[in-house]
């Protein structure tokens, strides 16, 4: 357990005890520890409307360094989750990523939101 002190107006203790155990979870069952942040984030950014997300979006909202969501982001990609788009700026253009609806996506968005003991996540049934 890792206690951080937060020096604010007042003194804050945060215990990250429980978002550490969280990731142990997503290692175990999913074999790398951020998959699970790295999931609900995508799904949490491209939202109903599908839209693209980025590497450096999904980076943003979970604060963990690019090269470890790059690492998730070409594993979803190659399981077929979420498909690269073109293109248009050249090779160092932002990369974008669409979530590809489905049976298999609502699985592993399940199963990563319930590993996490996130109950607001609602999957998003195949259109």
């Amino acid at each position: 357990m890792r206690d951080v002190k937060r020096y604010t107006r007042n003194i804050i203790r945060v215990k990250l005890e429980e978002h550490e155990a969280e990731r142990e979870r997503s290692s175990a069952i999913f074999g790398n520890r951020y998959f699970v942040d790295v999931v609900l984030a995508v799904n949490h950014l491209s939202g109903d409307d599908h839209a693209r997300v980025t590497m450096r979006m999904v980076a943003s909202e979970t604060t963990i360094s690019d090269s470890l969501v790059r690492q998730v982001m070409e594993r979803l990609r190659l399981a077929g989750l979420i498909t690269e788009q073109p293109r248009t700026g050249g090779p160092r253009s932002p990369r974008y990523f669409q979530v590809r609806r489905g049976p298999l996506w609502v699985g592993v968005l399940d199963a990563c939101a319930a590993s996490s003991g996130d109950t607001g996540t609602e999957s998003t049934p195949a259109s």
